[in-house]
């Protein structure tokens, strides 16, 4: 009986140490697994991670390399002219490039005016205008405006594609911050007037200043360049010497409008330099009568205001 007892014991014993063995060796497999599939799983992060972070690297190197290049130098043609000329070899484009120091301070001023009030203001976008932008454009049950500065619409002029997609406004914001930290106010509106459309075939200020009134930029009148700043938001359709157009009448007095604000205007510290007129040569000083310095002119145009009867189409 007892050697039965004891070999039903070794017996249970070998069992026991079996079942033993066999969740050792299932927990000790699957902790293998996990551990393969964790370093797997690492390692493949890792090598995604490092591509993204590549690929971010070149994206924003590429956009602000493009920005940079922009300081001392100009494109022969941006973006949006290239794209017209492959669309349309036939086309020839009319284009001259000028300083800002050569262009008219009333053209100046009424681009501003036309396209972007708060211009020196804002850090090359405008949410109070995205705002309003949106906001019509829900009213009217179309996107028919947009909220876009002088600076994000030079963006798109010079580096993008007319495509509409959240890639493209990404980029748009991000040439914009770029070229508001970089370039400065005064060489995004010198850019700026040098790459608008003027006309189907006709971009930059001096290009449509000697096609529309056989004269150079710098010596534009107030009413010129109010004419010109009024056919920016459609170039392709309408031209500075229409006349019965309600477009261009609108365009005019909203233009005019926000050249000459109210006196306790925040536009008016902004932009008066731009109205300032050229200094005039001074009398030669005497003896018995010194020069007195001048100081700076606050209303430096006294206008009777825009035209409205315009040239129809």
């Amino acid at each position: 009986m007892k050697k039965i007892k004891d070999i039903i014991e070794k017996i249970r014993g070998n069992l026991a140490f079996k079942i033993f063995k066999g969740i050792y060796g299932f927990i000790n497999f699957l902790l293998r697994c996990v551990l393969l599939i964790l370093i797997i799983y690492s390692a493949v992060f890792s090598i995604v991670a490092s591509v993204a972070l590549y690929k971010a690297f070149i994206y924003g190197y590429n956009l602000y390399d493009g920005v940079e290049s922009l300081k001392d130098t100009q494109p022969e043609m941006s973006r949006y002219m290239q794209a017209l000329v492959d669309s349309n070899p036939t086309v020839k484009i009319k284009h001259t490039y000028v300083p800002l120091d050569s262009i008219s301070p009333y053209l100046q001023k009424a681009v501003i005016a036309s396209e972007d009030a708060g211009f020196y203001f804002h850090p090359g976008f405008d949410v109070n205008a995205i705002a309003e932008a949106l906001n019509a454009n829900k009213m009217s049950g179309k996107t028919k405006f947009g909220g876009s500065t002088i600076t994000q619409q030079l963006a798109k002029n010079l580096f993008l594609s007319g495509e509409r997609s959240w890639e493209r406004k990404f980029k748009e914001l991000a040439y914009a911050l770029l070229m508001e930290h970089e370039l400065g106010k005064d060489r995004i509106l010198e850019l700026y007037l040098n790459y608008a459309q003027w006309g189907k075939d006709i971009f930059g200020c001096q290009a449509a200043c000697s096609t529309y009134y056989k004269k150079s930029c710098s010596k534009l009148s107030v009413d010129q360049a109010i004419n010109l700043a009024a056919m920016l938001a459609s170039p392709g359709k309408h031209h500075p010497n229409m006349r019965e157009s309600q477009f261009m009448a609108k365009r005019r007095a909203v233009i005019y409008q926000n050249m000459f604000p109210k006196k306790d205007s925040l536009l008016v510290d902004s932009l008066r330099q731009l109205m300032a007129p050229p200094p005039a040569a001074a009398p030669a000083a005497t003896a018995a009568e010194p020069v007195a310095p001048a100081g700076p002119t606050v209303e430096a145009v006294s206008s009777p205001g825009p035209s409205v009867s315009q040239d129809a189409n």
